[in-house]
């Protein structure tokens, strides 16, 4: 192996071999980065497959999705002074529409904090 290299390394070589020779074995050492990683990944998605890819599809059929209830349109909301609003009522309206929209129950978590955006998403001034 190393006799090879020496000889190579003696000969006088033109700077366009040299580069063409550098290439050639950067793009070698490239393909063969890319050829074991693209194994690797392959036996992790195997793994996966074979860890959680059976029982996962038992759950699905088992539990199906419920069935989304149509909502009324919401009555027109009348302007109330901030002052008057309750914290606790502002808890309960966030908990109840984070726990909609993540179709999980408003046990499941709790809110900590809560505080205006000021991005022009929001409705705040």
């Amino acid at each position: 192996m190393f006799s090879f290299y020496l000889a190579a390394a003696e000969t006088e070589m033109a700077l366009g071999d040299k580069l063409a020779l550098g290439g050639q074995v950067s793009l070698l050492g490239m393909g063969t980065v890319f050829a074991v990683l693209a194994i690797l990944w392959g036996l992790v998605e195997l793994m996966h497959l074979l860890l959680t890819g059976f029982s996962g599809d038992k759950k699905k059929k088992a539990a199906p999705a419920p069935a989304k209830a149509e909502t009324p349109a919401a009555a027109p909301v009348t302007a109330a002074p901030a002052a008057a609003a309750n914290d606790l009522e502002i808890v309960a309206v966030i908990t109840a529409a984070v726990a909609a929209a993540s179709g999980s129950s408003p046990s499941s978590f709790r809110v900590v904090s809560f505080k205006r955006a000021n991005d022009r998403f929001s409705s705040g001034k």
